[in-house]
């Protein structure tokens, strides 16, 4: 009886684990750094991560994220999906933007400034480029937002996956660059009045009816319909703050 030759591991388990996610954080971007994962390359799975650390795959989701956020690992949806070392150019050009766009380096009238001068039109041009599979990922993103309306900390991601999604949709490198290092800090913002049901009554109509106008190809409309959600964020945010 034939057996399958089993793929050598990338990464050694971790024989006493101590803060999970840090160690494994540390050993992925190690790899990174000195060229054992290359530009392009992609991850195996949060399954077989977690049998080569030797850890959940809750400490490995959570390593992905930093790295993604720190602009070292880019998340493809769909077909042939997953998770890959981003481009070195992306990397470094991510991580400076990232750094600058701390939430203790702006107040939210900058955020929203940047939101209201770059997202509007990142809107209309999903409208316009955006390919069938981009468009039914979005769908799925906005589903997934609905269901995680009443799960704070998912609902606060999906809502900032919608934003970069439709950023990746307009097919321009540097929109999609500068809504990804807003992601942490809006969410930081955000999470401030989560709590409150008709601020999320009032985000999932909006982006409900941007992703339709969007879907429609409607580009005039989905840019203003964008305008005027991050205008009620601007509402709360800046009341509030």
């Amino acid at each position: 009886m034939a057996t399958t030759e089993e793929k050598e591991p990338l990464f050694e388990p971790i024989a006493v684990p101590k803060r999970n996610f840090e160690i494994v954080e540390a050993s992925i971007r190690k790899a990174i750094y000195n060229g054992t994962l290359a530009p392009g390359q992609k991850l195996p799975n949060e399954f077989e991560l977690a049998q080569q650390f030797n850890v959940g795959r809750s400490a490995v989701r959570e390593a992905l994220k930093v790295l993604e956020l720190a602009g070292l690992l880019v998340v493809r949806r769909g077909y042939n999906g997953g998770t890959f070392v981003a481009p070195p150019s992306f990397e470094e050009a991510n991580e400076a933007t990232t750094l600058s766009f701390q939430p203790g380096n702006m107040q939210p009238q900058q955020l929203l400034d940047a939101c209201l001068t770059i997202e509007p039109r990142a809107a209309e041009l999903a409208a316009v480029h955006a390919s069938e599979l981009e468009l039914s990922d979005l769908s799925e993103l906005l589903q997934q937002l609905e269901q995680g309306a009443y799960l704070p900390a998912r609902y606060l991601t999906a809502v900032a996956d919608v934003h970069l999604s439709i950023a990746e949709m307009a097919h321009n490198a540097v929109f999609k660059l500068a809504v990804q290092a807003m992601r942490t800090p809006l969410i930081q913002e955000l999470n401030r009045f989560i709590g409150d049901q008709s601020l999320r009554q009032t985000v999932n109509r909006d982006l409900k009816m941007i992703g339709q106008a969007i879907l429609n190809r409607e580009e005039h409309q989905a840019g203003e319909l964008m305008r005027h959600h991050l205008q009620h964020l601007a509402d709360w945010l800046l009341v509030e703050s």
